[in-house]
């Protein structure tokens, strides 16, 4: 994750010069929550609300959200440092104590200080489902709604899902890796239809290996079946199945910035001084070529071919 953070737009429209990576390596688990959109307007951008848990300096977090421009509001006896960039105006932060930091918009950091302060209160039953999820997995997410419910400029990839009513998923790294998804179509006819697809790309991505070696076989690890209107998808591998898969996997996206970096280079054709003093342009490359599959939910896809 460190090595990726500089590369990789920062979420929530967060100022990149926030020295966050001491704040990751403070962190043992983070959940995400939101309600969805508003039927009443629902172009406004749903409420957000992040729960971090670690082990954390309240000071040393103070003195960061100041130092980047976050100005502080007290409400009920509690501090939120808000943003005052544009971009992030409604957004804020809130030290709990030393093991627990919350963060999102400011009416969902209002109601959850409200809450504190009446006490325990009877949780919804989406609740009782994390709480099953978090104890089976390591990263796990839940949706009830549809997922166009929390499209928005922070969930762009939610739009794109149209036959789904809400979906699961949840990964367990442990002596292995799990993955277990299930999900929720509009119709019986529209999850027969989604598993049809799913099983098509699972057989076309075993068999791309001259971009993917390391997916050759994968597809026989994985188990689609179809129950109502339900799609399940589980995939498992043992621990040195997932050693040699991390490690394929490396090896194929060294031999892919090879190949792109090869590519960069010549396609800035060089000047060739032959016998003569005659100057002549090297020959241009020859087009790139792909295979189109076309029909999908998600639109078009395009995967590299070479003869």
């Amino acid at each position: 994750m460190s090595s990726q953070f500089n590369s990789m737009p920062l979420p929530l429209g967060l100022p990149t010069q926030w020295p966050v990576m001491d704040l990751v390596r403070s962190v043992d688990r983070v959940i995400v929550s939101s309600p969805g959109k508003s039927a009443d307007d629902p172009s406004k951008e749903p409420p957000l609300l992040i729960a971090i848990s670690g082990h954390f300096e309240p000071g040393k977090l103070k003195s960061l959200f100041l130092k980047a421009g976050a100005k502080q509001q007290v409400f009920n006896s509690v501090t939120i440092y808000r943003l005052q960039d544009k971009a992030s105006s409604e957004f804020g932060f809130v030290v709990l104590n030393s093991q627990t930091l919350l963060a999102g918009d400011a009416k969902s950091l209002y109601t959850v200080i409200e809450r504190l302060e009446k006490g325990n209160v009877t949780p919804p039953p989406i609740v009782e489902k994390a709480r099953d999820m978090d104890v089976a997995y390591d990263f796990w997410a839940i949706l009830l709604t549809p997922p166009s419910a929390m499209a928005s400029e922070r969930f762009a990839s939610m739009d794109m899902a149209g036959k789904l009513n809400g979906f699961q998923f949840g990964v367990a790294v442990r002596d292995g890796m799990a993955l277990d998804v299930n999900l929720n179509a509009t119709s019986e006819a529209a999850a027969k239809e989604m598993m049809a697809q799913l099983s098509k790309l699972m057989k076309l991505a075993s068999k791309d290996r001259e971009n993917h070696p390391e997916w050759a076989g994968l597809d026989k690890k994985m188990k689609l079946t179809v129950e109502h209107s339900d799609v399940h998808f589980a995939f498992r591998l043992n621990a040195m199945e997932l050693v040699h898969f991390v490690k394929a996997m490396e090896e194929s996206n060294a031999k892919g910035r090879a190949r792109a970096a090869q590519a960069a280079s010549s396609a800035h054709p060089t000047m060739i001084q032959p016998p003569g003093n005659v100057q002549q342009q090297a020959k241009p490359n020859p087009p790139k070529q792909v295979i189109r599959i076309e029909g999908l939910d998600g639109g078009t896809r395009e995967i590299p071919y070479q003869p």
